[in-house]
């Protein structure tokens, strides 16, 4: 049986309903199979109480500690994360993959105001975020064009994603056409 290529990791208490919208987005939009893992807590190490928020960094430690049968594994949260940036100890993120890497986390929070409102915004802005991160996982850098998926949000996610064209550009969807071939197995993805 092929292992899945990906494995979305529920930490917390994310909508199910959400975690199942990005899966198929992150399907439609890499054409990977996409394996959504039973829900589990955040890990204890990575809360920060003075802030009341989740450590970013040590969620991918725990998460790279981890064997997963996939060759990414993505896990998204409804909590606050954060992590260090230059001299800020802790700055609040809407996500974090390792460029490249294996493992990527993504929180659905700084777009929580939009989830009843216009529910249809929200989704869009929580399945570029999780293309965003997954993309650095991938080995795809921030980008310089203001539409693209992997744009960065340079301190602002909730602007970055209004500016988001949800695709992307030419040369990060080039970039990504060559990873695809040269993936031998599900393990090169």
């Amino acid at each position: 049986m092929e292992e899945p290529r990906l494995i979305l990791l529920p930490l917390g208490d994310p909508d199910p309903e959400v975690v199942r919208v990005i899966a198929a987005r992150i399907e439609t939009t890499l054409r990977v199979s996409v394996t959504i893992a039973a829900k589990e807590p955040l890990p204890p190490e990575a809360w920060f109480p003075d802030r009341k928020r989740w450590r970013a960094d040590r969620i991918l430690d725990h998460l790279a500690a981890r064997p997963f049968a996939a060759a990414r594994v993505a896990a998204v949260t409804d909590q606050p994360i954060s992590t260090t940036k230059g001299v800020i100890r802790d700055w609040g993120i809407a996500g974090l993959g390792e460029l490249p890497g294996r493992q990527c986390v993504f929180s659905t929070f700084l777009y929580r105001g939009l989830k009843r409102r216009d529910r249809a915004t929200y989704l869009r802005y929580v399945g570029d975020l999780a293309l965003h991160e997954i993309g650095h996982t991938l080995g795809l850098p921030h980008c310089d064009h203001s539409g693209c998926l992997m744009a960065d949000a340079k301190g602002n996610a909730l602007r970055s994603a209004a500016q988001s064209q949800g695709a992307y550009c030419a040369r990060c969807a080039r970039t990504l056409g060559r990873l695809r071939l040269r993936a031998t197995d599900n393990r090169d993805w």
